[in-house]
């Protein structure tokens, strides 16, 4: 697999591509070759997948009679469920021959798993909107939850896009210091830290007042209450989503430079073709 698609953009490609070996080595040292072939993360891949096909597995059984029996939302479901292994595997076969990219088919296959199982989840809710049938009285049921779930879908999706985007940039810029780091970006890393902050200091204040809050009938309950639980629930979903991309960003620069002058790295760090390539 040639990594010189990976980049999000042609001024990203036309960067990388002017950095020679020298100024790669300056940066990728043997311990984060190293790193990158660590073979630790793949039980981690491994247990993800087996989450996420759990999940799309239990969405496909909910149209094959289990809630509701509806045969093409549920041959559309279990599709997808295919699409999600026949990928998974062929993503992590490549590992084999390429130990020395372990790590960066171990993260793609993880943020592969979380796409996938974003886009099956807004499947999901499209198709229930759909699974009583179109009526008069559920049509506007129907119009919001598709809307909702669609542009759901789109929405994260570009988000995670943007998200990778930022630390490619931030990465490039590590080889390059005249690049310039977008500053929503700073802002996102930070708040993932903010978030969990929130979410934690947010629980215990509701379980110290809970008491008081269940028996108060004023404003503070009836809106100050939900509009809290609305927003504790959209940090988590953007926690569950945002950390997992941070945490396993595949390193797109480094493992493209890795792949570039692979011999050169190699023979650099004194690596055997066993150690490197694994066949």
């Amino acid at each position: 697999m040639k990594l010189t698609t990976i980049f999000f953009n042609k001024e990203n490609q036309e960067i990388v591509q002017k950095i020679n070996f020298e100024q790669a080595n300056q940066i990728i040292n043997k311990t984060i070759i190293e790193k990158s072939m660590n073979q630790k993360m793949l039980l981690l891949r491994y247990i993800f997948f087996a989450i996420i096909i759990s999940v799309e597995t239990l969405l496909a059984s909910t149209f094959s009679g289990w809630v509701v029996s509806s045969p093409v939302f549920a041959l559309i479901e279990w599709a997808v469920v295919l699409w999600t292994i026949i990928y998974f595997f062929k993503l992590n076969l490549k590992s084999f021959s390429e130990n020395y990219l372990s790590r960066f088919y171990s993260c793609c296959s993880i943020i592969f798993s979380i796409v996938s199982v974003i886009f099956s989840i807004g499947l999901w809710l499209v198709f229930g909107a759909f699974s009583a049938g179109i009526k008069d009285e559920y049509m506007m049921q129907i119009m919001i939850q598709t809307i909702c779930a669609v542009g759901g879908v789109i929405l994260v999706s570009f988000a995670i896009y943007k998200y990778l985007q930022y630390l490619e940039i931030s990465e490039l810029a590590v080889f390059d210091p005249t690049i310039k780091i977008p500053l929503w970006g700073k802002i996102v890393d930070k708040s993932l830290i903010y978030g969990i902050v929130i979410v934690i200091a947010g629980m215990q204040i509701y379980r110290i007042n809970k008491f008081w809050l269940l028996n108060d009938n004023s404003w503070i309950s009836t809106m100050l209450v939900p509009m809290g639980q609305i927003l504790s629930v959209a940090i988590v979903l953007f926690l569950l989503v945002a950390i997992p991309v941070r945490f396993f960003y595949p390193e797109f620069v480094k493992s493209y430079l890795l792949q570039k002058y692979t011999e050169s790295f190699r023979k650099e760090h004194g690596f055997t073709k066993k150690q490197w390539y694994s066949e």
